[in-house]
């Protein structure tokens, strides 16, 4: 009798244990899932401007971009070597601000030094420097070819009320998660992802929009287009 009743319970036991297993299985397969886009995505991101600094001062205006970019830049669904970049743009407001010029500005402490070069199609100068700035205000001093100086200071136009690159990338992962299956390749994704904070490209409103695009090694693209206020996706290519 003491036996059947040990048999009794050890079945009962087993009866227990197996729906248990199953959820736990089923609740380790919904980690993956669970885990942070940029976690398990970061190593697929082959450009990111993360931020944008403005300013401007009685003859120009300043727009600097930071983050960093693959070099060699190729749209070929692949992640080549990495570096940092802030590239600087300098808009002369008026014809007597054009000529040769070149800057001065301070990135994380370091001085850094260089001469803008014109762009062929408009008329703004530009400068690239191989840093990532992470502060929020960027000075720049502008000298002319005659050694007058004009100081800028260009401030960041991200905000606390914006979403940052991690919760865009993960906005960009849930909508577009149907599309990017056809990146996939045994359930591991093969495409690179570009993610920029960038001017509203829509209409004359104003303000910035995180842009998040994944590319496949076909040059197809599939991106989002979202308001990092109120986290809304505003545009969609799929």
């Amino acid at each position: 009798m003491k036996n059947a009743k040990k048999g009794l319970r050890a079945l009962r036991y087993t009866v227990l244990l197996i729906p248990l297993s199953f959820a736990a299985l089923f609740t380790f397969a919904a980690c993956a899932a669970c885990t942070p886009s940029m976690e398990r995505l970061g190593h697929l991101v082959s450009e990111l401007r993360e931020n944008i600094f403005v300013g401007e001062s009685d003859n120009f205006r300043v727009s600097i971009i930071t983050g960093f970019r693959e070099d060699p830049f190729l749209m070929d669904g692949r992640v080549g070597e990495l570096r940092d970049f802030t590239l600087i743009t300098l808009t002369p407001k008026s014809e007597t601000s054009e000529g040769n010029y070149t800057f001065v500005t301070t990135v994380d402490g370091v001085q850094f030094r260089g001469a803008f070069l014109p762009h062929p199609f408009s008329n703004t100068l530009s400068a690239e420097i191989n840093v990532r700035a992470g502060q929020n205000e960027i000075p720049l001093t502008v000298i002319n070819a005659a050694g007058v100086e004009e100081s800028l200071f260009a401030k960041s136009v991200l905000t606390e009320q914006m979403i940052g690159v991690e919760k865009a990338l993960e906005i960009a992962e849930n909508k577009l998660r149907y599309s990017l299956e056809v990146f996939k390749v045994n359930g591991v994704l093969q495409a690179e992802i570009y993610i920029r904070i960038m001017p509203n490209p829509i209409d004359n409103s104003g303000g910035y929009h995180w842009y998040v695009a994944f590319i496949g090694q076909n040059q197809t693209i599939f991106a989002v287009l979202i308001d990092p206020i109120s986290m809304q996706v505003v545009a969609v290519r799929n």
